[in-house]
């Protein structure tokens, strides 16, 4: 998952919708769970449902940007948020792997009262959702859940432009994959195929906005955040 920074607070938003201009300005059109680019109505995501956290409804500290599937899919009940890992508050990137397949799983390399945190947060944004119920907590998404399947075709793309880089690298060849990225979205994907490449890593984390750069080191490894969990 993309560690976000949403830039300074904006304090109250009311009405709260009227946050989702300058969190795409900030964000980019990317849901911040899922990572896919929205190409309309994306929706501006409670962290703390607002039926159950009416004091939060028009906090900006409390948006976020989703699509329609992880925004419908998030639980809606009381919720703690330190009980989960957040992509404006944490390195999400060391929390989640993702793999050839769609899959989005758990990075349990963490002390055990941390990864209890990431799994939870995979359970309730979804990221469970594959039709392969081989792995413990997967479930089958609905027919209209299609992340799994864009995050598939995003690996195939970013494979695929690897695999044309190696055969010939060039400037033009570099910006054209960072083009392409920005257009699907997926960052997470786009960042593991390349994770043996700093520079195309350095590239993406700059194009895409408000990407927090403070979640890595010079050579574009990912660090703790600062102040965050993870």
């Amino acid at each position: 998952m993309r560690p976000i920074d949403k830039g300074y607070d904006l304090g109250e938003i009311k009405p709260y919708g009227d946050a989702q201009q300058p969190l795409i300005e900030r964000l980019g059109e990317y849901c911040s769970y899922c990572e896919r680019w929205v190409a309309s109505g994306i929706h501006v995501e409670h962290k703390k449902p607002k039926s159950e956290y009416p004091e939060t409804e028009f906090q900006w500290s409390n948006f976020l940007l989703a699509c329609g599937n992880c925004n419908s899919g998030k639980g809606h009940g009381q919720l703690n948020l330190d009980d989960y890992v957040w992509p404006d508050s944490d390195n999400t990137l060391l929390a989640f792997n993702y793999d050839g397949q769609g899959r989005v799983l758990p990075n349990k390399t963490h002390a055990e009262p941390l990864n209890r945190k990431i799994e939870a947060t995979w359970l309730a944004l979804g990221l469970n959702k594959h039709p392969d119920l081989q792995i413990a907590g997967q479930q089958t998404p609905s027919s209209k859940d299609k992340r799994w399947l864009h995050r598939q075709q995003a690996w195939q793309n970013a494979s695929k432009r690897k695999s044309q880089l190696a055969a010939f690298d060039n400037e033009e060849r570099r910006a054209g994959i960072v083009e392409m990225a920005i257009q699907r979205g997926f960052w997470s994907v786009w960042m593991t195929v390349f994770q043996d490449d700093a520079d195309m890593r350095r590239r993406l984390i700059e194009a895409f906005p408000g990407t927090a750069k403070t979640c890595f080191d010079e050579s574009t490894q990912p660090i703790q955040r600062p102040g965050g969990q993870i």
